[in-house]
């Protein structure tokens, strides 16, 4: 390799040795004239272009020190491998100057070595240095410059001092140069505590780097090994806070051209946690159901449980995460989670009327209603309802404590209270129960004849209905309600609760149409008047469904029983959304235990199951399924049986009922909007219930039919969902539906489960 360097100051301290020699010592003597500058030795560089750098001129004094800088400049031009001292001859008129060069060779060729990833048509490409030109130094290291840009911006900066080891032109112009892309990896170094903090293992994260030994180091390959390292943190639901990689300084041998390659990883933490937007609801209420907190990792599954946990509370119009990095700027894997929400409103007033007409309608209700479930910003809840109609009165108070206290230890705990009043009136058909030996028909007898009625048909003959007359049911309960939730964690959880309360119910009939009597011993609660009288326009109201059924207890109409009860709960609920959920299970389980030991005339157990599953598909519909089954062992009362409405069986008007049941659900969400505020869904129902230990009996169709036994019915049919937030309701319900019996359209608020 030449040294141009070098050669350049010996020829000037040669020029100037000889300048020393030829000028005279006298520095008065006057300096003689330049009479011709001319240049030999060049064979391809036009001497017009030398002597255009040249800044000695014909009739011009001689200048030592301009000739030396004129040796310069020459040499700057890059053409030349090496300069000769100058020839100065003295002539009678003054100094002939001749510059002396010795040309670069012509290239003919230009050969790369050592480029494995970069072709050769590439690097020549980058260079200026071109064959059949003379070989130009200045050119040439400017070609340096540019493909070690090059192999920088690829990747490879930072490694070597130069990507160009080593550069050749021989005499006959063939110019080799040396190509030392990168170093070679030697080993693949993962930084422990405290430089780093990558938590999985260093041998499963070098399984899925493209970096390893023996391999090319390229900051390209290192930005491939990043988007491998994130899928592989994402694998086990972590992201990556602070990445670094890069050659170890320390390690790196030139000659042998390795180093060894460190990466630095650091995995995302919670730094710091701020809510903002938050003017009603108070801090500690939100930051309450946050589970991401400072030092904790910060994972996907983590952000989207806690966003569910805001949104759920109800108290927000919307929920943000704004992900920013800090609050120390020296630990950038610490990032602050700002929680940005925007309340709404959380009281709901309602004050309504309906009208449900007809034998078995409730006829003209009123409603007045408040409920608040953010008291004062702190997440307590409470709510007064008061319904009153021709045939209906409900009344109560309610209030909830979702977390009890300020302290971790207390705030596993819930309470929730109710305070109840209610009465209903229901009219129903009522069928004549013939005598086990032949009488008059009903219409045919004398007048205030005895005619025994129930209001199930009786199951030894063909159904038959007195017309215009109902019987009238009565019910009516008081009581309390006290729960106290316990979480086991965050989608488990305990409760325990007491039901102290006071039911009564009667059937009347109007004479001289009557319940059972005291000799029918066929009935359950057969003694439906004292003595003989059988003329009573009231009854035990389980012998006026004219079933004989060991499960139904035993009430004298219109008198009060203690109700006493404990209720014990156990629930799972992992839903994203509680008002429109699209993924998650919601099951509850509980048992309701009435014994003489608690002060009730009952003695039961009832048990009910309640499973909701919901599946995402297509873009952002849910498919869900939905079971609830109940049983009851000894002997419930009348206001404790399961009944089906048409809010559970949407093709039905009438009312089932029994002490088990079984429903099976499955609904298809198809949102209209993206916002999800508007669907249409596709649905079916099947229930069904039984009177456990009852005898059969005919239906109004005349079948005979085993009430003992399920009797499920079935429905298809579509519905709307669409929210009113302006009223504060989630949901509004309308389903269209039809069953064996015709066509219902049922209306609710709430999702159906």
């Amino acid at each position: 390799m030449f040294d141009w360097s070098g050669r350049a100051q010996r020829i000037v301290l040669t020029a100037l040795i000889f300048l020393g020699l030829v000028m005279p010592a006298d520095s008065q003597t006057k300096a003689p004239t330049v009479v011709s500058v001319s240049v030999s030795g060049n064979a391809h560089i036009p001497t017009d272009r030398i002597l255009a750098v040249v800044r000695t001129k014909a009739g011009d004094p001689f200048d030592s020190a301009v000739v030396q800088e004129d040796l310069r400049s020459i040499n700057d031009l890059g053409f030349f491998a090496d300069q000769a001292p100058p020839v100065i001859k003295q002539r009678p008129e003054g100094v002939a100057i001749t510059f002396r060069v010795i040309e670069n060779p012509v290239v003919t060729r230009i050969n790369f070595t050592g480029n494995a990833h970069v072709p050769a048509d590439t690097l020549l490409a980058l260079m200026d240095t071109a064959v059949g030109q003379v070989f130009n130094l200045k050119t040439y290291q400017q070609d340096v410059l540019k493909v070690n840009s090059y192999y920088d911006k690829i990747g490879y900066g930072g490694q070597v001092p130069t990507h160009v080891a080593d550069v050749n032109i021989s005499p006959d112009g063939v110019l080799a140069l040396s190509i030392r892309e990168g170093l070679i990896v030697r080993n693949v170094l993962i930084s422990e505590p405290p430089l780093g903090d990558p938590l999985l293992n260093p041998n499963l994260i070098r399984s899925v780097l493209l970096t390893k030994p023996g391999t090319p180091y390229s900051e390209d390959q290192r930005d491939k090994d990043v988007d491998r390292l994130k899928d592989l943190y994402k694998q086990y639901d972590l992201q990556i806070g602070d990445f670094e990689a890069g050659i170890d300084q320390s390690s790196i041998d030139l000659k042998a051209g390795t180093a060894d390659v460190r990466y630095t990883i650091s995995v995302m933490r919670v730094g710091a946690v701020e809510i903002t937007g938050n003017t009603i609801t108070h801090d500690d209420v939100i930051r309450r159901e946050l589970r991401l907190r400072p030092g904790m990792l910060i994972t996907d599954s983590g952000v989207r449980r806690d966003y569910d946990r805001l949104n759920n509370l109800g108290f927000f119009e919307k929920v943000e995460l704004n992900d920013k990095p800090g609050p120390d700027p020296s630990k950038p894997a610490l990032h602050t989670l700002d929680w940005q929400v925007k309340e709404q409103r959380t009281g709901t007033a309602q004050i309504g009327a309906g009208y449900s007409g007809g034998l078995t309608g409730t006829g003209l209700t009123g409603t007045l209603s408040y409920s608040q479930n953010n008291i004062n910003g702190t997440g307590d809840g409470g709510s007064i309802k008061l319904e009153r109609g021709a045939r209906i009165t409900d009344a109560s108070i309610s209030a909830t404590i979702p977390y009890v206290g300020k302290t971790e230890a207390s705030q596993k705990y819930s309470l929730g209270g109710t305070i109840f009043t209610n009465s209903q009136t229901n009219y129903y058909p009522v069928y004549v129960v013939p005598t086990p030996t032949p009488a008059p028909q009903a219409t045919a007898a004398p007048a205030n004849a005895p005619v025994e009625v129930s209001i199930l048909p009786p199951n030894n003959s063909a159904a038959t209905q007195v017309s215009g007359v109902a019987a009238t049911y009565q019910a009516r309960s008081t009581g309390i309600n006290l729960t106290t939730g316990r979480r086991l964690n965050d989608i488990l959880r305990a409760s325990v609760g007491i039901n102290v309360s006071s039911v009564e119910s009667q059937a009347l009939v109007p004479t001289p149409y009557y319940f059972g009597n005291s000799n029918d011993t066929s009935l359950v609660g057969n003694a439906c008047a004292s003595g003989t009288s059988i003329l009573s326009t009231s009854c035990q109201d389980t012998s006026a469904l004219g079933i004989s059924a060991p499960s139904l207890a035993v009430t004298e109409a219109g008198k009060s029983y203690a109700l006493h009860s404990l209720s014990l709960g156990f629930g799972v609920d992992n839903r994203d959304d509680v008002f429109n959920p699209r993924r998650g299970v919601n099951a509850t389980f509980s048992d309701e235990i009435s014994s003489k030991v608690f002060g009730s005339a009952f003695i039961y157990d009832q048990y009910v199951l309640d499973v909701a599953k919901f599946f995402p598909i297509l873009k952002l519909s849910t498919f869900g399924l939905h079971f609830r089954g109940g049983t009851s062992t000894g002997s419930i009362p009348t206001n404790k049986i399961f009944t089906f409405s048409d809010q559970d069986l949407r093709g039905y008007t009438d009312v089932f009922y029994g002490t088990d049941e079984a429903l099976f659900q499955a609904e298809l969400r198809v949102p209209v909007t993206s916002d999800r505020k508007f669907a249409v869904v596709g649905f079916v129902d099947s229930g069904g219930t039984r009177i456990r230990g009852a005898s059969a009996g005919i239906d109004t169709n005349g079948n005979l039919v085993n009430y003992g036994q399920f009797i499920f019915h079935s429905d298809v049919g579509l519905g709307l969902r669409f929210d009113v937030p302006q009223l504060g309701l989630r949901t509004i319900r309308l389903d269209f539906a039809k069953g064996s019996q015709g066509t219902h359209t049922a209306f609710g608020i709430g999702q159906s489960f």
